[in-house]
């Protein structure tokens, strides 16, 4: 099982935003696309989204 599909799991469950936005994030590590957006410093810390941190 891949790490985006744990938090796509905890997602469906719980419904938490942060779990969906770690799927997001690690989909998007699984897949790269030419499309695929630069993260800034805000997005390479995955936890401050699921801790609420402040960017």
């Amino acid at each position: 099982m891949q790490l985006s599909d744990a938090f796509w799991q905890v997602f469906a469950m719980t419904g938490h935003v942060g779990a969906y936005l770690l799927y997001r994030l690690y989909a998007a590590d699984d897949n790269p696309t030419e499309d695929e957006h630069v993260l800034d410093e805000a997005e390479e810390d995955p936890m401050s989204f699921v801790a609420g941190g402040n960017p």
